[in-house]
């Protein structure tokens, strides 16, 4: 890939940085977000700066932020910033994890935090997407995120609470595991009205990803904004 189409694409997967991996440009309210974008990104690669938001698409992080209530119970596939983020919002954050190098720096980043409501796992590949020791429905958030999205997406399903939401980050990426996940969340949401797509950019990433968010159906008292 030339200097060209890496400076005017990113990866040469999409048209344009403000194109996601379907296809679909960035809306002009979007726009807005692409200088944070650049400026996070900057400061990551000279200086290796991370800010202490989940790695999503901003518009993202102001939706979940207006839905976590503090008594949440909230799960992820991916631990990261994101992890920081959501510890600080709910009352448990349970977050699986399979690379053990970035598991030891979480973990001492944790403690030096002095967040406690964190149940912090380290799992292999075929473990990463089981969770066994929470019972299904149990959980008021589940974050799709790191390997084995099919499998993660499925386990969530099964973990939250009738009415509770699932993101799924990265659902316009054309691998076959993010199809599948994509799938079954829509599946799980049964209704158009419970599924929002968002369209971003994201801190450190100067490229335009899309993310999943729905909710499961049986809470109609909550409808998804």
């Amino acid at each position: 890939m030339g200097l060209t189409s890496r400076l005017m694409t990113g990866d040469g997967m999409r048209r344009s940085r403000l194109h996601n991996y379907k296809g679909q440009c960035i809306d002009m309210a979007g726009l807005y977000y692409l200088p944070h974008a650049i400026l996070t990104a900057v400061l990551k690669k000279l200086f290796g700066y991370r800010p202490e938001v989940p790695w999503l698409g901003y518009r993202a992080i102001r939706c979940l932020g207006s839905l976590i209530q503090h008594d949440w119970k909230v799960l992820e596939f991916g631990s990261g910033m994101s992890s920081l983020w959501l510890a600080r919002r709910c009352r448990l954050l349970v977050s699986k994890e399979h690379d053990e190098a970035w598991y030891k720096k979480m973990s001492a980043r944790f403690a030096a935090s002095g967040i406690t409501n964190i149940e912090y796992y380290l799992s292999n590949q075929e473990q990463y997407s089981s969770l066994l020791n929470h019972e299904d429905h149990s959980f008021d958030l589940v974050l799709v995120d790191g390997i084995r999205r099919d499998d993660a997406a499925e386990t969530a399903i099964s973990k939250v609470k009738a009415g509770g939401f699932i993101y799924l980050d990265n659902s316009d990426v054309s691998w076959n595991e993010y199809r599948i996940a994509e799938e079954k969340l829509l599946s799980a949401a049964g209704s158009p009205s419970k599924v929002k797509y968002i369209n971003d950019f994201s801190p450190t990433q100067i490229g335009v990803n899309e993310g999943l968010l729905i909710q499961t159906p049986a809470d109609e008292t909550r409808p998804l904004a």
